[in-house]
């Protein structure tokens, strides 16, 4: 498909209502400052930024800890309110403050734009913790599906740059291989449909980049893995992406990286943004790991 055929392919999917959005009753039980900023990408123009904090935290705090989270939605899909309320439950029960980031979709801004963009706001984060009241050894990357590719594709670069290292990575049901039809991938009842993935896979990788590392980390060999830091994945079993997602914990492991992988045996994708299954037990595995991670 060209780029026309592209865009009025994802706006069907962009228009679907998603699942789990929170109520504002619910949102008021998670008050937080909430902010937006922007940095400039390698190329010069904007990245967006949402800034979430406990109410109580300074301003201009003092050597606290920090989640940068990349939301998913399969390339083609922008930051929605799950992604917002998320960040509140985290800045909250850490006391953390959290960068929610509203990277580039795809087919507007195809691979490898979000690549660079969630590595730059990475950098950015550690090059200016001091000025910015951030402690540069408790920075943890998070993603869930796409943007749990996006994070680990920022670890990858770590491990040529050498620039940083994050406490720990974060990766909630990931796709990993974007040059595999999905077709081919087991499917269960309730997942989403292999059209549809065809649909986020050429939208994102337009010129046939689907075997590059950076798209699909499942190729990538382990000199790119050797900077991971100890990684929490979860996947889920009735999601066609759980196979991909424990085989590249199984890379790290390999790679000599610290994993803690759970396969959540009730759950479709998204479960844990969109509020569904065994949700509230990912919940607790990611504050516990967050916890280990900052103590």
């Amino acid at each position: 498909m060209n780029k026309d055929q592209l865009l009025a392919a994802v706006q069907p999917l962009r228009a679907r209502e998603p699942a789990g959005a929170p109520t504002s009753q619910e949102l008021a039980l998670y008050p937080a400052q909430e902010s937006e900023f922007y940095i400039s990408a390698e190329d010069g123009h904007p990245i967006h930024i949402y800034r979430i904090a406990p109410e109580n935290m300074p301003e201009h705090p003092e050597s606290v800890p920090l989640v940068i989270d990349y939301h998913g939605g399969g390339f083609i899909r922008g930051w929605d309110i799950r992604s917002g309320f998320f960040c509140r439950r985290i800045a909250l029960t850490h006391q953390c403050l959290v960068w929610d980031v509203d990277y580039s979709v795809a087919p507007e801004a195809p691979f490898p734009t979000a690549v660079r963009e969630s590595y730059q706001v990475a950098a950015y984060a550690f090059q200016h913790a001091a000025q910015l009241g951030i402690d540069p050894d408790k920075i943890i990357l998070m993603g869930h599906s796409a943007g749990a590719n996006l994070a680990a594709t920022v670890c990858m670069r770590t491990s040529r740059t050498h620039a940083f290292r994050p406490a720990g990575l974060i990766m909630d049901y990931p796709p990993l291989d974007v040059y595999t039809d999905p077709a081919s991938k087991p499917r269960e009842e309730g997942d989403s449909a292999p059209e549809d993935a065809n649909i986020y896979n050429a939208s994102y990788c337009q010129n046939g980049e689907g075997r590059d590392p950076y798209a699909s980390p499942v190729y990538a060999d382990q000199s790119l893995l050797k900077n991971f830091p100890t990684t929490l994945m979860i996947t889920c079993q009735l999601d066609k992406l759980c196979k991909e997602g424990e085989h590249f914990a199984s890379m790290l492991v390999e790679a000599g990286i610290t994993v803690i992988s759970r396969r959540f045996v009730n759950s479709l994708h998204g479960f844990t943004i969109s509020r569904t299954g065994e949700w509230e037990d990912s919940m607790e595995l990611i504050h516990g790991f967050i916890r280990n991670i900052l103590q």
